[in-house]
């Protein structure tokens, strides 16, 4: 029985767990954590709280309808300025097309006069050039050339 005894005794001294605390101490981050996430919670149940209060209260169902009510006034006026910037817009677009379409008119004249020298320059160039006669020459002379370095070549190969 004292051999009994005195191994219980050893066991529960020499070994590395504390009989009295069944869990490890934690270290102080995991207090620091848990101590925050404690007050974050107690603070949303209390904001919750706050806002069911409110919420119940003859003021916050009071704000609630004027809102509805100031909610149902607005829509309409909202439409009604759409529809009045639509309309702004699209009689803008109308009137913008005709500026553009009478500067257009207006500046015809002019770019005519900048443009027909060049027309006339390009109806000279092309009447005065006969493409079929270039073509021709071109083809005899490139002919003549050919005849002309095939006779070099012979020439160079005797």
């Amino acid at each position: 029985m004292k051999v009994l005894l005195v191994i219980a005794l050893v066991v529960c001294t020499g070994c590395q767990e504390n009989l009295f605390y069944a869990d490890e101490p934690k270290p102080q981050l995991e207090k620091l954590a848990e101590a925050f996430k404690s007050y974050v919670d107690q603070a949303t149940r209390t904001a919750e709280e706050t806002v069911k209060k409110i919420r119940t209260s003859q003021l916050g169902q009071d704000v609630h309808q004027y809102t509805i009510n100031l909610k149902e006034q607005m829509d309409p006026l909202a439409k009604d300025l759409m529809t009045k910037i639509t309309k702004g817009a699209d009689v803008l677009r109308e009137r913008i097309e005709e500026e553009v379409s009478t500067v257009r008119c207006a500046l015809k004249p002019y770019i005519e006069y900048v443009t027909s020298p060049f027309q006339r320059g390009a109806d000279y160039i092309r009447e005065s050039l006969d493409f079929e006669d270039l073509k021709a020459t071109l083809l005899q002379k490139s002919e003549e050339l050919r005849e002309s370095l095939e006779q070099s070549v012979k020439e160079l190969q005797a």
